[in-house]
């Protein structure tokens, strides 16, 4: 009896241990690697047209767009719309456009079902609406910057936490298509 319940104890601390950490990942997911990043810094002029909303209807995906900054190699999120990095060129624009949400329902939850021909729609400030369709889909570490790399083509790159506790980034990457 004195073992079982040493036992359950035991069981008990590494479920809350387990719970805690899972807890702290969700609200604090460990970002990309930015030390090699290299576009510039800062939000984009307000007289751009800054993407408003994002929707992939494939993968029942219909979520707000907000511009953030990179502050000391950091990425704030919320978990009540996508990240744009404001740094990176506005979506449809030449280079990789990065727009990064929590692997939660009301964001991109189903990015991790992406398929290569599937639309994503950016829609912007002014109502207009460009549209890309996913041409890879691939999962890296957290440390995997290549992904940040600019480009010469014109696209976007989302990402999202995937995997056991959140540990590995799934990235899907769209190419314009208007």
């Amino acid at each position: 009896m004195k073992f079982l319940s040493i036992f359950f104890f035991i069981i008990g601390l590494l479920s809350l241990a387990l719970g805690g950490s899972e807890l702290y990942l969700r609200e604090n997911p460990s970002r990309l690697a930015f030390d090699n990043y290299t576009y510039a810094v800062g939000m984009p002029s307000a007289h751009k047209n800054i993407p408003v909303r994002i929707t992939i209807d494939a993968l029942a995906i219909d979520a707000p767009v907000s511009p953030v900054v990179v502050e000391n190699n950091k990425w704030p999120v919320t978990g009540k719309a996508a990240s744009y990095l404001a740094a990176s060129p506005i979506p449809g624009e030449a280079g990789n456009s990065i727009i990064y949400a929590h692997n939660w329902k009301n964001l991109f939850a189903n990015l991790t079902n992406a398929q290569t021909g599937e639309e994503v729609v950016i829609t912007f400030a002014d109502g207009s609406k460009k549209t890309f369709v996913i041409s890879s889909t691939s999962t890296v570490t957290p440390d995997t910057s290549s992904i940040l790399a600019n480009a010469n083509d014109t696209r976007i790159t989302l990402y999202t936490c995937t995997g056991f506790l959140d540990t590995n980034r799934f990235v899907a990457v769209a190419t314009v298509t208007n």
